[in-house]
């Protein structure tokens, strides 16, 4: 084998040993590592999955936990060594559970990435002092740290200083399952928002109805449909009690091809959540060519530039919200071009294969500095290069 070809066949292979929750479980780290196996960039790499959890009631679901530590811990004794482990990391108890594993890979001498999932960090690193060692003690024995936005990616280093190697990954959309976008401009029907995910208040569904009033004074064709789980029952007696319930369709949990069809037959994505870490639904509205209105929360100002893909408000604040929705329902041009621009920067910076190309060279770098001999520490950069 000649020495190029040899070069050529060690870039093709690296073997990752992903650590996270089963993938029947439902939520981001599954739904983001789901994506990441469609690409062609993974071309080349063994995933080895490790399941932590399942969904499972909580006696099983504590003996699952257990069963699973137990199995991870006996393949490190028995010689399993990856070129690197990737944990995916949330607050509460997954990030104690996700300590015990990264210190585990560390005893066993294989590189580790922590992969920041958790819209709560920040609450869990202020609760409490053990808290605060937990994190300290996680981001200064790991390779990389990767947070989803650059909000985060500031947190880690006030937290664990400024030497942790960190490097913002966005998460991850398939710009191509919304093709065809459809001709928006010969639309008919009522201009209509859409807006997915769990329906509960800290979501902001329910800022969004009680914004309707306002909106309906001045589009009073409006119509607002919400994708999910959750509290339908309160959301529905909110707009019954401000009067706007023919204004609002509530569809259940929506997903594969009713999800594309949804956002395909809208002229609006809202999620004027309260707290947030980089969500996936923005990802996906804009890749359906729609404008988002949105706030100005964790990641969602890196998702949405506004003025440009969208309109941001602060969260809570409701006289804004509807100020920025009746803005677009009353322009469509608007509508179009910053829908036009939202697909554009989805193409760019949050296509799956170009979020998972940067993923790989990420895996690569670290698994290279281990390779190379004693691990040393990049200097932390926390900067998106997608």
């Amino acid at each position: 084998m000649s020495g190029r070809a040899g070069r050529e066949e060690g870039r093709r292979s690296l073997t990752v040993g992903m650590i996270g929750p089963g993938l029947d479980v439902p939520g981001g780290m599954t739904q983001v590592h789901r994506t990441w196996l469609r690409a062609e960039a993974m071309r080349g790499v063994q995933v080895d999955y490790i399941e932590t959890m399942s969904e499972l009631p909580p006696l099983r679901w504590v003996a699952r936990n257990l069963a699973c530590e137990a199995r991870y811990a006996r393949r490190l004794l028995a010689g399993y060594r990856p070129d690197l482990f990737h944990v995916h990391v949330a607050d509460g108890t997954s990030f104690w559970r996700k300590l015990a594993y990264i210190e585990q890979a560390r005893l066993a001498g294989v590189p580790t990435v922590a992969h920041l999932h958790g819209a709560w960090m920040e609450d869990f690193y202020a609760r409490r002092r053990a808290n605060r060692a937990a994190v300290r003690r996680m981001f200064s024995i790991v390779d990389l740290v990767i947070p989803l936005h650059q909000r985060m990616a500031r947190k880690v280093h006030e937290w664990a200083g400024p030497d942790v190697p960190v490097e913002v990954l966005y998460n991850p959309v398939v710009v191509s399952e919304f093709d065809p976008l459809p001709d928006r401009a010969s639309r008919t029907g009522p201009p209509t928002v859409v807006v997915l995910g769990v329906i509960d208040e800290r979501k902001g569904q329910f800022d969004l109805v009680r914004a309707l009033p306002k909106v309906l004074q001045a589009v009073p064709d409006a119509r607002v449909r919400f994708g999910g789980n959750g509290d339908a029952a309160g959301l529905r007696a909110l707009a019954r009690q401000l009067g706007v319930a023919h204004a609002i369709e509530l569809l259940g949990w929506v997903s594969g091809q009713a999800k594309l069809d949804v956002l395909r037959d809208a002229d609006i994505y809202c999620l004027p959540s309260h707290f947030e870490n980089l969500p996936v639904s923005i990802l996906e509205g804009m890749a359906a060519g729609l404008p988002v209105v949105s706030t100005t929360v964790a990641g969602i100002p890196e998702e949405v530039i506004d003025g440009e893909t969208g309109l941001l408000v602060p969260p809570g604040d409701v006289p804004a919200l509807a100020e920025g929705l009746v803005t677009l329902l009353r322009d469509p041009a608007l509508r179009r071009r910053m829908g036009a621009a939202g697909r554009r920067r989805a193409e760019t910076r949050f296509d799956n294969e170009v979020v998972v190309q940067r993923l790989v060279q990420l895996w690569r770098d670290v698994a290279g500095r281990s390779a190379g001999g004693p691990a040393r520490r990049p200097r932390a950069r926390g900067r998106d290069r997608t």
